[in-house]
């Protein structure tokens, strides 16, 4: 199968057809157990045993396509994040878990019984946990130290809470898909996984962030989505971003 390509498919149905040791990074957005028809995709379930039973066998299958280096990010909230991360550890094993990424961000609504819960997790776990593949990323300070010893010119090293603003609804990445994330968030990932010529796969690929990405960063990519509507849309992303100078 060619790269850089966007494939209208069931996630498993796409995955049991792929050769094993294929893809370097496996990024996944896949639906949340939210109970809600969000129109482009329908998240209610019959139970939660038969989403976490849904997402396993995709895990089963995704630990067989990553290469011996691979990892796989599973990005989910509150309502089933306890449930994925059982699934991810009896697919991958506890030895190879390697962060929980937590996704901070500010949006509208508020609630005066609990805290707001305004943050999403992205579970990482290694094909194997010895050989697999990061690059370390670093970040300003909180202040500038100039030329002070001990602190390293490009940074603080990054820790595994990030604050990335959502997308608003008047900001210019937008496209119309209800769940759509932010392109600051996938390079994020990209660069601390991949390595430029990577390929990236992304099962559940919604409006293709991941593919664009992929193409500012001199990634691969395989986009699979069943919805016909995210599909369209991710290829006219990609192929707008194909058009573009590199980096743009």
């Amino acid at each position: 199968m060619k790269t850089d390509c966007v494939i209208e498919s069931n996630a498993i149905d796409f995955l049991v057809g792929e050769p094993d040791g294929k893809y370097d990074f496996i990024y996944i957005d896949p639906p949340y157990y939210c109970q809600r028809d969000f129109g482009q995709f329908d998240d209610r379930w019959s139970s939660v045993g038969e989403y976490a039973a849904m997402l396993k066998a995709t895990f089963v299958e995704s630990r067989r396509v990553l290469k011996e280096h691979g990892n796989i990010c599973v990005h989910v909230d509150w309502h089933g994040a306890h449930h994925v991360r059982v699934a991810l550890e009896e697919v991958f094993g506890e030895d190879n878990f390697r962060n929980e990424i937590v996704w901070c961000y500010s949006s509208g609504g508020a609630s005066k019984r609990h805290f707001s819960r305004k943050h999403d997790n992205l579970f990482v776990y290694a094909k194997d946990g010895e050989r697999c593949r990061f690059n370390l990323q670093r970040e300003p300070y909180p202040r500038d130290y100039g030329d002070r010893e001990g602190f390293h010119p490009d940074g603080r090293i990054m820790n595994d809470w990030w604050q990335i603003g959502i997308l608003s609804t008047t900001a210019k990445e937008r496209n119309g898909y209800p769940t759509q994330k932010p392109l600051e968030l996938l390079e994020r990932l990209l660069k601390s996984y991949t390595n430029e010529g990577d390929l990236v796969l992304d099962f559940f690929c919604g409006s293709g962030t991941t593919g664009e990405a992929a193409m500012r960063l001199n990634r691969r990519f395989v986009l699979v989505d069943k919805n016909p509507n995210a599909c369209a849309i991710a290829r006219q992303r990609t192929t707008r971003q194909s058009s573009l100078p590199f980096g743009d």
